[in-house]
């Protein structure tokens, strides 16, 4: 199985958006989560795989994030 990627952008125009993609990235790995700025009031956080050896708990992150952004 290849590595992927995922990138997330968050819109820092709301009040805890800063505070979440840092969470995210920690929560990610520091090693694995880069942080790009847009422009002013946007950011993307690129999410990427540590290879097979990490894929259930890669998983169960991923949840945790998606399921943190759509609320």
């Amino acid at each position: 199985m290849s590595a992927w990627q995922l990138l997330v952008v968050y819109d820092l125009r709301y009040p805890d958006a800063w505070q979440l993609a840092l969470e995210h990235g920690r929560m990610w790995g520091r090693l694995y989560a880069d942080i790009h700025p847009l422009d002013s009031d946007h950011i993307a956080v690129v999410f990427r795989s540590g290879g097979e050896r990490w894929r259930d708990w890669e998983e169960l992150r991923l949840d945790w994030i998606l399921e943190e952004r759509a609320a």
